[in-house]
């Protein structure tokens, strides 16, 4: 899972190192700490809550105004790259999500310095109802950009605290 060439859907510059940002995005269970947006995470499993494919929790958040219920599901992850790829099925449509953080300098005594948190989202109907709403994608996209982008804004928050 290495950076491609797509542009990212939200992205953040955060003044900590990119170890840092990954050890705040890598414990799901304490997102609900960190993120604004998320009211609770309930997992599949509350003893097996390590980030590897295959982890699930049912996460709820207020999204355009409401409280919404959706089950996440951890597919790839790539630490050595600091990368990690989530997906979720709501209303049809599946929904793919993919962090990565990406060391942007080190410091002349080679501590590791800035870095910059990339979201990258698509999604795709799986039934033809689904299909036959895109258009409202379109409406949502900007409400959807902005949650995302405070997302990443909690997490930049959380790591840049000393």
């Amino acid at each position: 899972m290495t950076d491609t060439n797509e542009e990212p859907f939200v992205q953040v510059d955060i003044d900590a190192p990119a170890s840092r940002v990954w050890e705040i995005l890598a414990d799901v269970r304490h997102w609900k700490d960190v993120i604004s947006g998320i009211d609770d995470i309930m997992f599949e499993d509350e003893n097996d809550t390590e980030l590897k494919p295959g982890l699930k929790w049912d996460e709820t958040r207020i999204m355009f105004g409401r409280s919404e219920k959706q089950r996440i599901e951890i597919a790839e992850v790539d630490t050595e790259n600091y990368s990690m790829k989530s997906k979720n099925e709501s209303c049809g449509t599946l929904m793919e999500f993919r962090h990565q953080v990406v060391p942007l300098s080190s410091s002349a005594e080679g501590k590791e310095g800035r870095s910059v948190l990339k979201l990258y989202f698509t999604s795709a109907p799986l039934t033809w109802t689904a299909w036959s709403f895109q258009w409202m994608a379109v409406l949502t996209r900007g409400m959807m950009r902005k949650e995302m982008f405070q997302d990443l804004m909690d997490i930049r928050n959380a790591a840049e605290k000393p």
